[in-house]
C-alpha cells in the first residue's frame, strides 16, 4: 500500500524553504554584471524583476494550491499541454542546470582570484577542483545532508545582509540614477535578463504544496513572505554595489573581474581588504555547497528523464553498491567539464554564460504560466498567470541571440522522444 506525504511544513518553514530555493550563488556575481551593463540604471533592472516575481510566484502558488503535486511545474505543463510539453520542461531544466554546473564553481574561482590578485586562469583551476570533488562525492554516494544545504543557504543570506548593512554608511545617493536616454531601456532590459538567473526557484514551492499543514492557505502566505524577503535582499545588494560604486563599466579584463566579485569589492570599499578576503572565502564555500547540490539533483533528473523514456536508456541505471545514478552523474560532470574547457579556450565572459540557463529558465516560465492560464480556476489566479506569461514573453527578446537555445533544445527533445517511440513500437 502506497503512503502519502506527511503534512509537516508550517508557513515559516515554507518561507525559509522558498527563500533558500530562490537565493543562490547567482546573486554573488549578478549585481556587478548588471551594473557594468546598465550603470546605476541597473536598479531599474532589479526593481523590474522583483515586480515580475510577484505575479510569477503567485501563479505557481495558485497552481500548487489547486493541483498539489510533488511533480511541480512539469506536472502542470504536462496536464495542460500534454506529455511532450512536460518533456520539454525536463530537458530545459537539465540543460540550464548543466550550464550552471560550471558557472557556479567558476564564480567561487572568480572571487578568489580577484581578491588575492591571482592570474585569471587560476579561477578555472579552482572551478575544476570544486566540480571534480562534487562529481566524485556524488558518484561514490557521499551526498551532502539537507542540514548542510540549509546552512549553505543561511550563509548566503547572512553574506547578503551583512554586505547591505555595512555598505549603508558608504553609499553615495547623489546621482545614484542618471536620466534615461534612448539606449537606457535596452541596457535595463539586458540587465534584467541577466538577473533572471537569481530569480529561478519561484516554481520550487509547487512540489512541496502537499506537505503544508493547510495548502489552501499556507502556500500563498509563504509565497508572499518569500517575495518580500527576496525582494528586499536583492534590491539592497544592488543598491550596495551601485551606491558604493563597486563596479566598472567596460569590457576590460580588470573591469569584468571586479564585476564578477562585486560583493568583495563592496566589502573592500567599506571595511577594507580583510572584509574582501572573508567574503571571497565564504563565496568559495557557498559555491562548493551549491555545486554539490546541483550535481546531486541534476544527475537524478537525468536518471528520471531516462526512466520515463524521455532521455537515452543508458542513463536509466542505479548502482546497486552505491545506490546512486552513477552514469547520470558522469554525464553531468562531463557536460560541466566541457563547458569549463570551452569557456577557457574561447575566453568567454561570465555575463555571456549566464544567458544560457536564463534563456531556458524564461522559456520554462512561459510554459508554466501558460499552463496556469489554462488550469487555474479562480479568476484572480488566471489574471496573475496571464500577466506573468505576457511579461515573460515581452522580456524574452532581450535574451538576444541566446533565444535560439530553447528552440534547439526543444527540437532535439521532441525529435528524440518521437524517434524512441517509433523504434519501441
Amino acid at each position: 500500500m502506497s503512503g502519502t506525504l506527511k503534512r509537516s511544513i508550517s508557513v515559516w518553514q515554507g518561507i525559509a524553504l522558498y527563500v533558500g530555493a530562490v537565493i543562490g550563488s547567482g546573486i554573488l556575481i549578478l549585481p556587478g554584471m548588471t551594473a557594468g551593463i546598465a550603470g546605476s540604471e541597473a536598479l531599474f533592472s532589479w526593481g523590474g524583476m522583483i515586480l515580475l516575481s510577484i505575479p510569477l510566484s503567485c501563479t505557481f502558488a495558485f497552481l500548487a494550491r489547486e493541483y498539489p503535486s510533488a511533480g511541480g511545474v512539469s506536472t502542470f505543463v504536462e496536464r495542460a499541454f500534454g506529455r511532450y510539453a512536460g518533456a520539454l520542461i525536463g530537458w530545459f531544466y537539465f540543460i540550464a542546470a548543466s550550464a550552471g554546473q560550471f558557472i557556479v564553481p567558476l564564480t567561487g574561482g572568480e572571487y578568489v582570484t580577484y581578491v588575492f590578485r591571482l592570474q585569471p586562469g587560476v579561477a578555472f583551476v579552482i572551478a575544476a577542483i570544486l566540480l571534480a570533488g562534487a562529481v566524485a562525492a556524488n558518484y561514490l554516494g557521499l551526498r551532502t545532508s539537507g542540514k548542510v544545504q540549509l546552512a549553505t543557504s543561511g550563509l548566503t543570506i547572512a553574506v547578503l545582509l551583512a554586505t547591505v548593512l555595512l555598505a549603508i554608511p558608504s553609499m553615495h545617493i547623489d546621482g545614484l540614477v542618471a536620466p534615461f536616454t534612448s539606449t537606457t531601456w535596452g541596457s535595463v532590459g539586458r540587465g534584467a535578463m541577466l538577473i533572471f538567473w537569481s530569480f529561478f526557484g519561484w516554481e520550487a514551492i509547487a512540489s512541496l504544496a502537499p506537505e503544508f499543514h493547510h495548502p489552501e492557505r499556507d502556500v500563498m502566505r509563504a509565497t508572499w513572505g518569500a517575495v518580500v524577503i527576496v525582494g528586499v535582499l536583492y534590491f539592497g545588494i544592488a543598491l550596495a554595489v551601485v551606491g558604493t560604486h563597486s563596479y566598472a563599466v567596460g569590457q576590460q579584463s580588470m573591469a569584468q573581474a571586479m564585476n564578477n566579485a562585486s560583493l568583495a569589492q563592496v566589502m573592500a570599499n567599506t571595511i577594507g581588504r580583510g572584509g574582501a578576503v572573508v567574503t571571497a572565502v565564504i563565496a568559495l564555500v557557498i559555491c562548493l555547497g551549491t555545486t554539490n547540490a546541483f550535481v546531486a539533483s541534476i544527475s537524478r533528473l537525468a536518471y528520471a528523464l531516462s526512466h520515463e523514456k524521455l532521455a537515452p536508456a543508458w542513463f536509466d541505471h542505479i548502482s546497486e553498491r552505491r545506490s546512486t545514478p552513477q552514469r547520470a552523474t558522469l554525464l553531468v560532470g562531463a557536460l560541466a567539464g566541457s563547458g569549463l574547457i570551452v569557456t577557457f579556450a574561447f575566453n568567454l565572459s561570465m555575463s555571456h554564460l549566464v544567458y544560457i540557463p536564463n534563456s531556458l529558465g524564461i522559456a520554462t516560465y512561459i510554459l508554466g504560466t501558460a499552463a496556469g492560464v489554462r488550469l487555474i480556476r479562480w479568476w484572480v489566479g488566471k489574471v496573475c498567470a496571464g500577466i506573468a506569461c505576457c511579461l515573460c514573453l515581452a522580456a524574452y527578446p532581450f535574451v538576444g541571440t541566446f533565444i535560439e537555445i530553447p528552440i534547439v533544445v526543444g527540437v532535439l527533445c521532441i525529435g528524440y522522444v518521437l524517434w524512441r517511440n517509433r523504434h519501441e513500437k
